[in-house]
């Protein structure tokens, strides 16, 4: 069995990636929470223990299935072990998206990481940020006039921010068939999580011969809750308020006309609303059985979904507005009989409000009819329980706070085929 492969999002999970949450998560200036979670404007702290209980529980059900989990952590430092271009590299990368100012503070922030004693501790470095006091730059010799008068550096202050979002994997990189794409990330500070996983495709011996669908030094946006699996010819990518239509332009040229072994011939453009914390596409749509997907109303009310395939002349593309309803669409894309649509009712309702707002829709299939679901979903729940699903339920409120379920801090590296 390769490292990668998946062309769908029902089969048999056999291997995923995962990130544990960490120190990193802990890190705040001055105890000021807002400066190290800036995307978080409605917490006020972030409880460590109880997310690493929810990470614990979520990949416990993973080992039951009989899931091979990776920690992101422990691959990164396999990989630096591996190849010693590899930390080069990497850290030129990560100096690079941190948009340090200069090259007294940049060379600064190198040796702190370069300093590094072991593979591991250079990663935990990485995860957790450089604060000014990690280096040598508020030594009162090194900057002695700045120092007397009273503009020395603040010791507590970042000159990188911890990656404290990492364990939501599946933003960053996606798996397409047997390649990947390395995401170029809306948040810029989170593109240097995409760093950490270019350098284990790059180099890391297990992934090196990857193919590579999209590179994230692309001028324009995309991430991974974008990028549906449908079938081994075809994808559903969504353009949303994190993926931009150029992107898109990008990665299917790249799908139908590169140079790698690409087997996509369709790509399902799906017009994707933002409502609330529903930013990715798949966060509207989830398939959970061999002919089952979970549609929010939202989505379907008035769906707005191109199809993209090779054009006549080399590198073109030609472009369908696709009419009809989703199951017609889900259908025909899969190439099977009649597909059933379930929602969980409309959103106007208080409790499914709530729901669709806390990842009612972001459940990861295990196989076919078999999901880890987030517990808090009842109505959702129950619904999927009457309608013959087997649900593994799970909190993972402290990690995803409704930005997304189970799937999203889970990232499919091989599935069944069905």
């Amino acid at each position: 069995m390769g490292r990668t492969h998946v062309s769908n999002e029902v089969g048999a999970l056999k291997r995923a990636l995962v990130h544990r949450p960490g120190h990193e998560t802990q890190r705040y200036p001055h105890g000021d929470f807002l400066q190290a979670f800036p995307l978080r404007p409605s917490c006020t702290d972030f409880d460590l223990e109880k997310a690493q209980t929810e990470h614990d529980q979520l990949t416990k059900v993973l080992a039951a299935h009989n899931v091979e989990v990776i920690e992101a952590t422990d691959l990164l430092a396999e990989t630096l072990e591996a190849s010693p271009e590899a930390k080069k590299a990497l850290i030129d990368a990560y100096l690079t998206d941190s948009r340090i100012e200069g090259i007294e503070l940049t060379e600064a922030a190198r040796c702190y990481l370069e300093s590094s004693s072991t593979s591991t501790q250079l990663v935990e470095r990485l995860f957790e940020g450089i604060r000014y006091g990690d280096t040598d730059v508020v030594n009162a010799d090194r900057f002695p006039l700045a120092a007397l008068s009273g503009n020395a550096f603040d010791p507590e202050t970042f000159l990188a921010s911890p990656l404290n979002t990492a364990f939501f994997v599946r933003d960053p990189l996606s798996v397409i068939g047997e390649g990947i794409t390395l995401n170029h990330m809306y948040w810029h500070d989170r593109n240097r999580e995409v760093d950490l996983l270019e350098a284990v495709a790059r180099h890391h011996p297990d992934f090196a011969a990857t193919q590579r669908w999209f590179d994230h030094r692309c001028s324009f946006h995309l991430e991974g809750g974008d990028i549906v699996n449908l079938n081994a010819h075809s994808v559903a990518v969504g353009l949303s308020s994190r993926t931009e239509g150029a992107a898109i332009d990008v990665l299917c040229r790249q799908l139908l006309w590169g140079r790698g072994e690409s087997d996509i011939a369709d790509i399902y453009v799906f017009f994707v609303p933002q409502m609330g914390n529903r930013l990715h596409l798949d966060t509207y749509v989830s398939r959970i059985d061999y002919d089952t997907f979970v549609i929010d109303p939202a989505i379907a009310r008035n769906p707005s979904v191109l199809r993209v395939r090779a054009g006549r002349r080399k590198g073109s593309v030609r472009i369908d507005e696709l009419s009809g309803s989703l199951k017609d669409i889900f259908r025909k894309a899969l190439s099977i009989g009649p597909v059933r649509l379930m929602d969980f009712g409309s959103s106007a309702e208080s409790r499914m409000e709530f729901e669709y707002g806390n990842g009612a829709t972001g459940m990861l299939c295990l196989s076919p009819g078999n999901l880890c679901v987030s517990e808090e979903n009842v109505v959702a729940n129950d619904l999927l329980d009457k309608a013959g699903m087997t649900l593994h339920p799970v909190s993972v409120q402290e990690m995803t706070v409704g930005f997304g379920g189970p799937s999203s801090l889970c990232l499919p590296l091989w599935r069944e085929d069905v």
